[in-house]
């Protein structure tokens, strides 16, 4: 609501602001292989928390009993933002994995099934199921499908996550080009759709 009251005030009394070009997002370059616009005021985690969510990831899925391994995983970046309460309203996390043989081709990803890819959500949420935190109650998937994003398809899960604290929304993209898989996951609190 506040962000909403801060644009609308910024059309009346900042003008001049605007048309500096000043964004309220920075685009941050990956090698030649992705970019990313990311909002200037959210909280940039450094490189030790992107290890440590790495080891989290791993632990968790480990202990659902699925074999794992996020040593070729590598964060390029994560970052939250802030709002009310504790905890961060909504977060982003852009990583890359190098597969060798192992990823989807551009057009198998393109056809995939969408009752397939939720199946598949499903199943790998139930799997999971076993090792949810105790702050979490319980993981939905809403919707599984494929989505253009830039010039490539992207694999999209979109779940809810009901916590002690209340639901967010989860959103993980898959992008597969060549032997490397980019993850773009985001989310924010239900109740800050806005």
């Amino acid at each position: 609501r506040a962000a909403l009251a801060l644009v609308l005030l910024s059309f009346t009394v900042i003008p001049g602001y605007a048309a500096e070009g000043t964004s309220a997002f920075v685009r941050l370059q990956f090698g030649q292989d992705v970019s990313i616009e990311v909002p200037r005021n959210w909280t940039f985690l450094d490189q030790n928390i992107r290890k440590h969510l790495n080891t989290y990831s791993e632990a968790v899925v480990k202990l659902s009993g699925m074999d794992v391994n996020q040593g070729n995983n590598l964060i390029l970046v994560a970052a939250n933002t802030y709002t009310r309460g504790s905890g961060p309203a909504a977060t982003m996390r852009l990583s890359v994995r190098s597969l060798g043989e192992k990823c989807p081709t551009q057009s198998e990803i393109k056809f995939a099934d969408p009752l397939e890819l939720k199946r598949s959500a499903e199943l790998s949420l139930q799997q999971l199921s076993s090792s949810l935190p105790d702050n979490v109650r319980s993981i939905q998937v809403i919707d599984a499908r494929v989505e253009r994003l830039g010039r490539f398809y992207s694999l999209v899960t979109e779940q809810q996550t009901n916590y002690v604290t209340g639901p967010t929304r989860d959103r993980l993209d898959v992008v597969c080009a060549g032997s490397k898989r980019y993850k773009l996951y985001t989310s924010y609190r239900k109740s800050e759709a806005w």
